[in-house]
């Protein structure tokens, strides 16, 4: 780093190399901070009652089981859990410091609210066109789709979609020229399309042969979907369509070449067809799909263990492999598991990092792998801390509900808080944890303090031998 400082003071670097180059220092640099907790119990500790260990400070009294950030400041967080309860967090409530206890700045469970969700949330946005946050979207277990005004100290649901099945992920669009649909992932085949302007649901999507675990609106093109399934297949749609006709592509995991333009090929050249029922993009579920910033990638992770990067413009795999390491296996139930994308600023597509946290139901180890996009690299392993003192101590608590399941991720850059980056990540037993940009500390090695005393005792020595061949002033 201190030679971009050296290159950018010689003006021999530009402004927005330096700032990628600082961007990529603050990702590579995450790490725990087991200090900053988050805790959904009001009652602050007196002489009377004992301040409560960090075993017993929980976010949600179960899971906790989604996160979202608003997109302008970055500062609020909404947290869902399986409670169900749906806290709204103030992340610059702890300034810079590094021990520090978050308590929600608004709440809404079941038990305060009769309009509440009665079941586990299984999506959460904050609606992205308002500066401050006033609204949020909600599904759940119980069918449904909420929007809820966001007020001081409170969270007020206004208006309910019933869904009459269950909906597992939901998307906005934050485009400018957004339609202001709600796309929805449900147990049926089709996607829904619900209409925050009249409040209605329009019409349905079809195309998948099975339920729908994961949708998402293309950051460049507004009218344009990409919805991935428990049929193994991820599907672009076009909603200016209607009917099967809107279905206008798929993802083919054996195709490396993508749709190539007629008068680039030799006529013998027979390029797929851009929808095909047949294609695959994984050998299993596909439990989440999402685009990079500039929409020229998207990128899907299934249970057969794999995570794909595909040109958007030609639905071609880039073939990228991201190693053995990758778990993604899950026979309990079903939901939504994308990878976190990380952009990096100003250096072009293709150079974003991926977060992944890893999820088995036979052995949860609570990792998170940061890995390269554009050639799979291997960066850094974030491992939950406290985990292997509490293996050794009596699991009381099933592995769904165990600090090591990791259920979401979240980031945002810039904060106040001094960090740059931050990262979130929501855990089955219902306990949200930070992790922060840090400088790694440098720590002095033995062999540099004995290299560093040699060096002094050869400066005495001289400096002895000098003083001989002085002579003593009169």
């Amino acid at each position: 780093m201190n030679s971009y400082l050296l290159n950018r003071a010689l003006g021999s670097i530009s402004p927005s190399t330096f700032h990628s180059a600082q961007t990529v220092r603050l990702i590579h640099n995450l790490e725990p901070a087991p200090g900053i907790r988050f805790s959904s119990t009001n009652q602050p500790a007196t002489s009377k009652t004992r301040e409560p260990s960090p075993d017993e400070i929980y976010a949600h009294k179960a899971g906790a089981n989604v996160l979202a950030i608003d997109q302008y400041e970055g500062r609020f967080l909404v947290s869902g859990g399986a409670d169900p309860s749906i806290h709204l967090w103030d992340l610059e409530a702890r300034g810079s410091e590094l021990s520090y206890t978050h308590q929600p700045a608004a709440s809404i469970s079941k038990f305060s609210h009769d309009d509440a969700h009665t079941h586990a949330i299984t999506s959460v946005s904050i609606y992205p066109f308002d500066p401050t946050p006033s609204t949020i979207i909600t599904t759940s277990h119980d069918g449904t789709l909420k929007l809820s005004a966001l007020q001081p100290a409170v969270i007020t649901p206004v208006h309910t979609f019933k869904l009459d099945c269950t909906p597992y992920a939901h998307s906005l669009s934050a485009h400018p020229s957004s339609p202001l649909l709600v796309a929805v992932g449900t147990s049926e085949k089709p996607v829904r399309l619900l209409d925050l302007r009249s409040g209605l649901s329009t019409h349905g999507l079809p195309g998948h042969s099975s339920a729908v675990l994961s949708v998402s609106w293309a950051p460049h093109k507004p009218h344009i979907l990409a919805s991935a399934s428990t049929d193994n297949r991820v599907i672009l749609f076009d909603i200016r369509r209607a009917g099967h006709n809107s279905a206008i592509a798929t993802l083919d995991m054996d195709d490396a070449v993508g749709l190539v333009p007629p008068r680039s090929t030799p006529s013998s050249y027979r390029s797929r067809p851009a929808f095909s029922p047949h294609a695959r993009a994984h050998n299993g579920p596909v439990t989440g799909v999402r685009w990079t910033t500039d929409g020229a990638y998207l990128v899907t992770a299934g249970q057969d263990a794999r995570i794909r990067v595909w040109q958007a413009a030609t639905g071609a795999n880039t073939l990228v492999h991201f190693g053995p390491r990758v778990q993604n296996t899950s026979s309990s139930h079903l939901a939504e598991r994308a990878p976190l994308i990380l952009p990096h600023a100003h250096m072009g597509t293709g150079h974003e990092t991926l977060l992944w946290a890893n999820f088995s139901d036979s052995d949860d180890r609570g990792e998170i792998f940061m890995l390269g996009l554009r050639e799979g690299t291997f960066i850094k392993r974030l491992r939950v801390p406290g985990l292997m003192a509490r293996r050794s101590q009596a699991q009381v608590r099933s592995n769904a509900l165990s600090a090591a399941r990791i259920n979401s991720l979240a980031w945002r850059g810039n904060g106040a808080s001094g960090e740059g980056i931050e990262v979130f990540s929501a855990h089955g037993d219902g306990t949200l944890k930070s992790w922060v940009s840090r400088e790694p500390e440098e720590a002095t090695s033995e062999a540099e303090e004995a290299e560093q005393a040699d060096r002094k005792r050869k400066r005495d020595v001289l400096e002895e031998i000098y003083r001989g061949f002085v002579p003593p002033s009169a």
